[in-house]
């Protein structure tokens, strides 16, 4: 199967994919994972920190192929993105319709930390969220699916040259991935416009861990854990 992988994708793809993948087909058997380890006694806690090594473990593997990394953004690009990044955590919680895919607008209790085990789990649970999904989504979505919409070696595509229908088309691909699809679009867009910009793909990223970030402490401080 690994040979058969290696043969569709080059390395500087299976980079970029594989991370992104790992994370979101152990997602996908979450149910199955939660399942076995709450039979194990263990409990369906350690679910996303599983996703979330694994993902971290894939990125530690292709770290050299990652020469978009190398590029650090200036103090005025960073800034805009966490100007960038609290505008989409905005676009992310203002109410939508429910055929624009909002939520019912129900707002829980903070999760009370009633043992050192709470709060263990909501940190690795912001934690993924807010350093681990921002790194592997925008290789994938930003990086790699986006260049690779204009040209087949997308490693010679400069993000200042990347064309609308490729922001778009990425930029949709990425909203299917949420449930709050519209906003999802909305981010999508403004991370990629980020990315051609200052082709600086630490501002994408940077913007990105402002949202999820941000919108980690409103959940558990606020009890809106429909957007978790």
């Amino acid at each position: 199967m690994t040979a058969l992988l290696n043969s569709w994708f080059t390395r500087h793809e299976r980079a970029r994919i594989y991370p992104f993948a790992g994370f979101i087909l152990l997602l996908a058997i979450e149910p199955w994972l939660a399942g076995v380890l709450t039979r194990l006694g263990i409990g369906t806690e350690p679910t996303y920190l599983l996703r979330s090594v694994l993902a971290l473990c894939l990125l530690l593997t292709f770290c050299r192929d990652y020469v978009e990394l190398r590029v650090a953004p200036s103090f005025n690009q960073a800034l805009i993105a966490l100007l960038a990044g609290g505008v989409v955590f905005l676009l992310w919680v203002i109410p939508y319709p429910a055929w624009l895919g909002g939520h019912a607008a129900t707002i829980a209790p903070a999760m009370p930390m009633q043992s050192h085990a709470d709060i263990f789990w909501l940190i690795c649970r912001w934690s993924g969220s807010a350093l681990i999904v921002p790194v592997i989504e925008e290789l994938f979505w930003r990086s790699y699916l986006m260049r690779r919409l204009d040209d087949a070696d997308f490693m010679s595509v400069s993000p200042a040259v990347v064309t609308t229908y490729a922001i778009v088309v990425s930029s949709v691909l990425f909203a299917v991935e949420h449930q709050l699809w519209l906003a999802g679009l909305l981010a999508g867009l403004v991370y990629a416009w980020l990315y051609r910009q200052f082709q600086v793909l630490w501002v994408s990223i940077l913007a990105h861990v402002t949202t999820n970030a941000v919108l980690g402490l409103w959940v558990v401080c606020g009890g809106h854990w429909q957007y978790w």
